[in-house]
Formats: structure tokens, sequence, C-alpha cells
């Protein structure tokens, strides 16, 4: 007759023997995994140095200067061509005073006193009177 222990000895080396078949199983599913993304990666770096090369071209100077001779209309600058400097730079901005749009221009940082409100804010809850003055924040062109 068969023992107990050499059944529970038989019962753990068919445990073993299953773990080890599952995980020689999983160990070769992820070779496989692992050979395909190595040809992926083969793959896309094949077509790097593919881009790498069409890249090269696509910027070579002499296919460049080429090809602007061929579609572009280009000639040496003319003296009618040249104007100042100051021609070209924006015009200095200058804030408004609110009180008088279309009058002269107030020296930038200046404080105009705002007028009083009148009461009967949001929801009828009187609002005070603005206290002291406000910077300008709008600006028109210097002329």
């Amino acid at each position: 007759m068969i023992s107990k222990s050499t059944v529970i000895w038989l019962g753990l080396a068919g445990l073993a023997s299953g773990a080890l078949f599952h995980t020689s199983y999983q160990v070769q599913g992820l070779g496989e995994d692992l050979a395909s993304l190595n040809r992926a990666i083969v793959q896309e770096q094949e077509a790097i140095q593919i881009l790498k090369a069409e890249w090269s071209y696509m910027n070579d100077p002499n296919r460049i200067e080429e090809m602007a001779r061929r579609h572009l209309v280009l000639g040496p600058t003319t003296s009618e061509q040249m104007i100042r400097s100051a021609a070209i730079i924006p015009q200095r901005l200058d804030p408004i005073d609110p009180n008088n749009p279309h009058g002269p221009a107030l020296v930038a940082g200046t404080t105009v006193p705002m007028p009083a409100r009148k009461p009967g804010g949001l929801g009828g809850v009187p609002v005070p009177p603005a206290a002291g003055s406000v910077v300008l924040a709008s600006y028109k062109v210097a002329r």
C-alpha cells in the first residue's frame, strides 16, 4: 500500500511540474513578443535612416538654389526699394484722456480722478463713490 507521505510527495511533484510547464509556455510567449518588438525596432530604425537621407536631399543648398531660380522671380535690390528705418518703426502710443478722448494725449502714467458713481448698484445696494483716482489704460497713436 502507498503511504500518505508518498501521495503527498507525488502531489507536490505533480504541482511543481504543472507550474514549470505553465512558466515555460509564458517564457516562450514573452520571447516571441520580444522578437516581434526587436523586428519593429529594426524596421523603425530603417525608416528613420530613409527619412534622414530624404531630409538631406531636400535640404541640399544646390537643389534649393536651382528651385528658387526656376520658380521665383527674384533680382538684385534697387535703390528705389530702400527706405529709412524710421519709416517702418511703429509710432509711439500715448494714453487717452477718458474725459476728452478727442483732445491731446496725456503723459503716460498720469492719473485722472474717477467720477462718482450713482447709488443703487447691484440688487439695489448703494455703491459708494469711487475714492482716489485710477491710472489710465487706454492709448491712442500720437500725431
